[in-house]
């Protein structure tokens, strides 16, 4: 343990100085502690943050090969006639209309 006398002593601190001066430290300490527990606070949330943002992007892919299969003809064709329209595949290219 720390002889607070014995060093007020050697250094001729008055005692009032010396209990400013631990209060000062008790303060630095508490600031230091808060500091660690908020940046682990946020260290926690940017890694949940990035969990949710690979999940998003598997969402983002996966959505987006849904969409490049669905758009294929052969899976537009498929639809058409499941779904009874009465929509025909064109057998010749489409005319030019001229004026």
């Amino acid at each position: 343990m720390i002889n607070i006398q014995k060093i007020r002593k050697q250094f001729n601190v008055p005692s009032w100085m010396t209990w400013r001066f631990m209060l000062y430290l008790a303060g630095l300490m508490f600031l230091y502690i808060n500091n660690v527990l908020l940046v682990n606070d946020h260290i926690r949330e940017v890694a949940m943050l990035k969990k949710e943002l690979d999940a998003l992007m598997y969402e983002r892919i996966r959505t987006s090969s849904e969409l490049m299969d669905m758009s294929k003809q052969s899976e537009i064709l498929r639809r058409i006639e499941s779904e009874h329209l009465n929509l025909h595949e064109l057998t010749e290219p489409p005319r030019q209309l001229k004026n």
